[in-house]
């Protein structure tokens, strides 16, 4: 199978080649800040009538190039916010070299260009919003402006594009691996935020959305740093201090970056199980805890451009999580039929720790003629301990302490090869990626109340890709297919376990139209996607909760697959997203009754198909210093379990307000409403909302800021769960510490930002471990 992936590489590869024989008219489109214009519009017209020959865009570098035969036609380039500029083409030159647009703040297509609107519109496979020159760049940070980009929705630190899940996120290419990067980028420095709602080829099958973050590449040589510092308080004190260094001269871009973050929260549920078996059995849980997460993280890398046509480097990260710390108390009343049966307390003290994490990524980025060349290697390894002890007290039952100890080790070797050539007036892409995955688990109980277990998943996976876009007359047109060939070998102490090994070798096809007519822009698209099981819900060791309670996972899961048709539009400052969708063997959160039936083990399967339906609208209009950008969104879904139906549609709201005030002030007051409605097999029995404040100033002409916050002011941020297990039933209310005011003081000194171009390789294993 390796070698048919290999042949249809090289095949493309050859087709690349033979065409070289066509003359390309190339070149780099830049704006009058000297930074390239991505997405540009470049059209062939031929004379006298100014009939379309061919097309194409200029990539995120501002670079084209265009297959034409030789002739003495007219370019035309043209990008919305700028005037459109026309060259003339004749025999002896296909290099146009730089060509500069100027600024056109007349109305253009479906937006009036101003320095102060966030501009929202469709580009290439994209929805894009532009963040330089708008009321966005004073947000904060990366994190405060995801959480305004409409279609977007950030709760508790975590995003999902609506209607489409959780995404994947990159800044300048290279995938974010650990939130804070969003935390620690400025702004300011964000040139432009593109929300991808139907992932193509390239991008691995188990991605379902992508948030592609652009900066603005800063002009000049010489060093730059960045100070931070957070102080939140809410029920405890939270702190974040970071410091970002960069030096530039000529070809060499050397920067790093250390970060300390200390973060306490409080949680609070209260949780009631039911069980049937031979009695009805009734848990009443009061649970109050606190954990307590320590963290240093150190950054530093290089790029060094060779040239404008070839740029390597790497990126070394430290991150280092000396002690996690957990104190939960948990009071359980327990009944069989109506009668008392026991009163439980348990005093649960757990702790992690572990070796330091280390990553390192290398990177080469480079063109040879027509060919560009993108090739990323990377290398991970993480080790953790764990610690419990459970010092559970019965009424009338026999008390007891219990001992759990667990390791967990991770490492991973990933390559990621993509190769681009202008082919028949568009672009062909094609590559390879190759993964390498070793997970060893272990699970002790001296006491042995649950068994203890070894466990070790080598996992080794090769997938190829091709995809192809190109401009017609009536849109753009753009295919690919995916192909991932994944071998799974899992083992029990130390025994090779062929029934829970596994072989896969899937197919991921994705096609896409769109066009625009007159102000409406439109895109219709199809894809496959995957979600595969966590290396924690494959692991068969069995964890202790409590001695009702016990949770493992299942080697047994299968993958998901995700069949997705979407419909994107987008007119002027409205945006619309319709997704239909088919979740075939979809994972799901499932328990059985165990023992004498009076306890429970929690763990996964596979749910035979789940339809589900995505709407979502934004709109994002500015009307004077007011910016309001208004999401409503709608997740329906058909399913049903034991003849139970759960099919209410869940809605989203969220709305968000910022206003631009003399004196360099920025006041936003943004709210989150979450709806009643179904999830899987869980139905979310109550609304709830969130309404958060801030208002920032700058001094010194930006190089100082300030800014004070208040999140959840009400404190509305709760679950109210309610999951359906068969013969179990758990109700649920979770309440967290997420009402917390803080103060952030930023300071910058010459600021450059880096001009790293490493993508990575193997995202999705990494988010897997």
């Amino acid at each position: 199978m390796r070698a048919n992936i290999l042949f249809c590489l090289y095949f493309f590869m050859g087709v690349a080649v033979q065409l070289q024989a066509q003359v390309t008219v190339t070149g780099k489109v830049i704006d009058e800040q000297q930074q390239p214009v991505p997405y540009a519009n470049i059209v062939l017209l031929s004379l006298p009538d100014s009939t379309f020959v061919a097309g194409s865009i200029s990539n995120e570098e501002g670079a084209f190039s265009l297959n034409v035969k030789e002739t003495k036609d007219v370019l035309r380039i043209s990008s919305i916010g700028y005037a459109t500029v026309y060259r003339p083409l004749d025999n002896r030159s296909t290099d146009l070299g730089i060509i500069c647009l100027a600024s056109d703040t007349q109305i253009l297509a479906e937006v009036v260009v101003k320095a102060d609107m966030p501009v929202t519109r469709m580009r290439g496979d994209a929805l894009v919003t532009n963040i330089q020159n708008s009321v966005l760049s004073k947000a904060g940070s990366a994190s405060d402006v995801l959480g305004k980009v409409p279609g977007v929705i950030k709760e508790r630190n975590s995003y999902e594009v609506l209607g489409k899940g959780t995404p994947l996120i990159y800044i300048n290419g290279r995938q974010v691996r650990d939130d804070s990067e969003l935390d620690q980028l400025n702004s300011e420095d964000i040139k432009s935020v593109e929300v991808v709602t139907n992932p193509g080829a390239r991008y691995d099958a188990t991605v379902t959305a992508v948030i592609r973050i652009q900066t603005i590449r800063r002009a000049g040589d010489g060093f730059g740093f960045d100070l931070r510092s957070s102080y939140y308080q809410s029920q405890n004190v939270d702190l974040i201090e970071q410091l970002n260094v960069n030096y530039r001269h000529n070809g060499l871009d050397i920067f790093g970056i250390f970060r300390y973050l200390k973060n306490e929260y409080i949680m609070k549920n209260d949780i009631v199980h039911t069980l049937e078996s031979d009695s009805l059995w009734k848990y009443q849980n009061l649970l109050d805890g606190t954990v307590v997460d320590k963290s240093l993280r150190g950054e530093i890398g290089a790029n060094y451009s060779l040239n404008d046509k070839h740029s390597l480097g790497f990126r070394y990260t430290l991150t280092s999580r000396p002690n996690t710390k957990s104190d939960v108390f948990t009071s359980n009343d327990i009944t069989a039929n109506n009668q008392f049966y026991d009163h439980l307390e348990n005093q649960e003290y757990s702790s992690t720790s572990g070796k330091p994490t280390h990553q390192l990524n290398v990177y080469y980025n480079g063109t040879v003629g027509d060919l560009n060349i993108d090739f990323n290697t990377d290398y991970y390894t993480n080790t953790s301990t764990g610690k419990g002890l459970y010092h559970e007290v019965s009424q009338e039952q026999e008390s007891r302490d219990v001992h759990t100890q667990s390791y967990i080790r991770n490492k991973l070797l990933a390559s990621k090869l993509v190769l681009s050539y202008p082919l028949f007036g568009g672009n062909l892409s094609v590559g390879g990626e190759y993964t390498d995955t070793r997970r060893n688990d272990e699970y002790r109980n001296p006491e042995k109340y649950v068994e203890s277990t070894i466990s070790r998943v080598e996992e080794d996976g090769l997938s190829g890709f091709a995809e192809y876009s190109r401009q017609f007359p009536i849109g753009n047109l753009s295919l690919g297919v995916r192909y991932e060939h994944v071998t799974f070998d899992y083992y029990k102490d130390g025994v090779h376990m062929d029934e829970q090994s596994r072989m896969y070798g899937n197919w991921f096809p994705n096609l896409s139209f769109s066009r625009k007519l007159g102000s409406v822009r439109a895109q219709l698209g199809y894809t496959a996607k995957t979600q595969r099981p966590t290396y924690s819900q494959l692991s068969n060791n069995v964890t202790y909760v409590d001695r009702f309670t016990m949770q493992r996972g299942n080697p047994l899961l299968e993958p998901c697959t995700i069949h997705d048709i979407s419909l994107v539009g987008t007119w002027r400052f409205l945006q619309l997203l319709v997704s239909y969708q088919q979740w075939r063997k979809e994972i799901i959160y499932w328990g059985d009754p165990i023992d004498n039936g009076n306890s429970m083990m929690m763990t996964y399967l596979n749910y035979h198909n789940r339809p589900t339906l995505n709407v979502s609208f934004s709109i994002s209009p500015a009307i004077g210093f007011w910016h309001p950008n208004l999401n409503i969104g709608v997740k329906k879904q058909w399913m049903t379990i034991d003849g139970i139906e759960f099919n209410k549609p869940r809605p989203t709201i969220r709305f968000n307000n910022t206003f631009e005030l003399p004196g360099d002030f920025l006041v936003s007051l943004d709210g989150l409403f979450m709806g009643k409605g179904n999830y899987q097999n869980l139905y979310q029995f109550k609304n709830y909302g969130t309404v958060d404040i801030s208002v920032r100033k700058s001094f010194l002409r930006d190089a100082l800021s300030l800014e004070l916050r208040g999140n959840d002011l009400f404190h509305g941020s709760r679950n109210y769960w309610q999951t359906y297990f068969g013969s179990i039933i758990w109700e649920q209310t979770n309440q967290w510490d997420t009402r917390e005011f803080s103060i952030t003081l930023r300071y910058k000194f010459n600021t450059i930002k880096s001009k790293y171009k490493g993508t990575g390789a193997a995202n999705d294993e990494l988010r897997r471990l």
